[in-house]
């Protein structure tokens, strides 16, 4: 099979591993002197964390559950210690439990945060040499849809809900860093209105990219009268349905947003995004 690769970067933009995509070679190896694949054989904390992934979907597990005691696992999994808790560690790392430690502690089902999946994203997205204009660019191609989705549900008081927060909202009476999470939090809320959980993850992972690599630099209290103006006019138009409107405001919004950054801080989108 004929591996497909990205174009090679134009000249002035910083350079990175090249992509490639090989279906069905998750466990696959390259040999740097010869170019061939060679098979992989998942390491045992892998092949124990995945089950343990699937035993949690399996046995309906909610935020908060406790797994199984360690000697529980031991003997369900039948692996060592040390493999069980490095598979442990590997689902840790990811966000998805969390260890309490000391007497009756143990490991706990956490929710999904698409933040770690953004830190997963940006590992790639560094060695790529992909750059924060390209990240831009995808939040205002995944967005606007988004939001023209959302404003077609048929349920206007789920709507008027979710963003009652955000129709009367008062940047004075709250510190910085409050004005500045609320703002975000108005794109996560139509990620997870959209009914698509893929959508909202990717959604929600490229905005986290956005607002903590790149938007942290603008004073939310500053720029809160313009963000809140549009956020109450998307909000506004999806609450009644009129989804191209909504779509429409939203692409405008997130140009602003973008164009106000280019023209203080462009050096900013032509570095490669970090691993963070």
């Amino acid at each position: 099979m004929t591996d497909t690769t990205a174009a090679k970067d134009p000249p002035g933009r910083p350079r990175g591993i090249p992509i490639v995509y090989r279906p069905g070679t998750a466990y696959r190896t390259v040999d740097p002197g010869n170019g061939q694949t060679a098979s992989r054989t998942p390491k045992a904390s892998e092949v124990t964390a995945a089950a343990i992934v699937h035993d949690i979907v399996a046995d309906d597990l909610e935020v908060g559950d406790r797994l199984r005691p360690e000697a529980e696992m031991l003997a369900h999994y039948n692996v060592s210690r040390e493999t069980l808790r490095e598979a442990l560690r590997l689902l840790e790392v990811q966000g998805l439990v969390s260890i309490k430690r000391g007497p009756g502690g143990g490991p706990l089902v956490e929710p999904l945060n698409a933040s770690y999946l953004a830190r997963t994203a940006t590992l790639y997205f560094h060695l790529s040499g992909a750059t924060y204009d390209e990240v831009f660019d995808t939040w205002e191609i995944l967005e606007p849809p988004l939001a023209g989705r959302v404003a077609q549900l048929p349920d206007r008081k789920l709507k008027m809900r979710a963003f009652a927060p955000f129709l009367d909202y008062q940047p004075e009476e709250h510190e910085r860093d409050e004005v500045f999470e609320d703002l975000n939090n108005f794109h996560a809320v139509i990620a997870a209105l959209s009914g698509n959980r893929v959508l909202t993850l990717l959604t929600q992972a490229v905005t986290h990219i956005v607002t903590d690599h790149v938007l942290e630099r603008i004073d939310p209290i500053a720029e809160s009268a313009h963000m809140l103006h549009s956020h109450t006019d998307i909000a506004e138009a999806i609450i009644a349905g009129r989804a191209k409107r909504a779509a429409t405001l939203m692409r405008e919004h997130i140009v602003a947003v973008t164009a106000s950054y280019r023209e203080r801080w462009p050096e900013r989108l032509q570095q490669a995004i970090e691993w963070r």
